[in-house]
């Protein structure tokens, strides 16, 4: 079974079969976003990679997560 572990910028939600739900999550502040996003689940050795501007203090963040 696939799996996605994040190295930045996210807090896995939930993770279901080749889907997976993550919250943007700021390295600067710590503020956690309410919604989430839905992606699939990358393949093992590979990065799902994204871009957020955090709402509370204007940091731009890179959100990664790597595929196991």
């Amino acid at each position: 079974m696939k799996q996605g572990t994040p190295t930045a910028g996210a807090v896995i939600a939930n993770q279901n079969g080749s889907q997976m739900s993550y919250c943007n999550k700021c390295e600067k502040c710590g503020e956690t976003s309410r919604s989430s996003n839905t992606v699939s689940i990358p393949s093992k050795g590979n990065k799902y990679t994204n871009n957020f501007r955090c709402m509370k203090c204007g940091n731009q963040q890179r959100v990664e997560i790597i595929g196991y």
